[in-house]
């Protein structure tokens, strides 16, 4: 299990960014939609900073970004005198992690495919070049099964 250092060092950034939006006394315009990308991109970054198996990753992502990133941190807010709870903060969070969740799921899935498939990927078929050693061999001229010599029992 590998830590990606600049997937962590962003991911922190935002952790401080959407802390202190969250519990400065400000007023946003559109504050669900803040809600929604500032989850978006939390849980974006955070999907991708242990390099591990798809499961921990979509698990971990899911209980820590989604769970208590957008559910706690509004009922954390509750309790700050100058901030309201708002059930639509929660869906927004919700939301957007849960969509970054599946868009990164989605293309990890994609990338150990095409990794496994680079890794275990088939004799190139006619025309290409097959090496043996010192010399390059065209796939061409090893000839077929049925050209092969009969062995002596």
């Amino acid at each position: 299990m590998r830590i990606r250092k600049t997937f962590a060092v962003v991911f922190l950034c935002l952790l401080l960014l959407s802390a202190y939006l969250g519990f400065a006394p400000l007023s946003i315009p559109n504050d669900k939609f803040v809600h929604f990308l500032i989850f978006f991109c939390l849980t974006t970054t955070f999907y991708w900073v242990v390099d591990t198996t798809r499961r921990r990753l979509i698990n971990s992502t899911l209980l820590v970004c989604t769970l208590l990133g957008g559910v706690g941190s509004e009922l954390v807010q509750s309790f700050v005198p100058y901030r309201v709870f708002d059930l639509y903060d929660i869906v927004a969070n919700v939301l957007g992690s849960l969509l970054a969740l599946a868009i990164s799921s989605w293309y990890h899935k994609g990338m150990l495919e095409r990794k496994r498939a680079a890794k275990y990927s088939a004799i190139p078929a006619d025309g290409a070049q097959l090496e043996t050693g010192s010399e390059s061999v065209p796939m061409s001229d090893l000839g077929t099964v049925e050209e092969l010599p009969e062995r002596a029992s």
